[in-house]
């Protein structure tokens, strides 16, 4: 294997552990039908959090470094599309979704009883929203990187 194969490989895999928990994690949080569980499912979120965040980064570099190695790359438009959609991605994960997740968090730490408090469910679905793009997002790019239509 050659070190670009070798980086290819690195990629790919990054790109599953970067990019495939936001398909999952707004079906984890649907499931919770109370405080406590949507507590939980927040808390593993939050565990799972450090390997996506490892991927992502690692999804970036060797992207990088592949055209370090290929120059020509950021001459293909569908290279520089997917690395202007992966930073789009990131902000929706990273900046808002992070976000509204922290805040629904906060929320709940305050709140007494079991339920679920409305505003939770408020901002839960605007981070389901921003996962959703990023997802559709992540769609787009494997397209992009598997097809290079351009």
């Amino acid at each position: 294997m050659t070190v670009y194969g070798a980086l290819v490989l690195i990629h790919v895999i990054a790109a599953v552990v970067g990019l495939g928990p936001t398909f999952i994690f707004p079906i984890i949080g649907k499931f919770a039908k109370t405080k406590e569980q949507l507590k939980w499912s927040n808390e593993l979120m939050e565990k799972i959090e450090k390997p996506v965040k490892i991927g992502s980064i690692a999804l970036l570099v060797t992207g990088l470094i592949m055209g370090v190695i290929n120059p020509n790359l950021f001459k293909e438009g569908w290279y520089i599309t997917s690395i202007i959609l992966y930073i789009v991605a990131q902000v929706l994960v990273i900046g808002v979704a992070a976000k509204q997740t922290k805040e629904s968090v906060q929320i709940l730490e305050n709140a007494t009883g079991n339920a679920i408090p409305t505003e939770v469910v408020e901002i839960n679905k605007k981070a389901d929203k921003a996962l959703a793009t990023a997802s559709a997002i992540a769609i787009i790019m494997i397209f992009l990187m598997s097809v290079k239509p351009f």
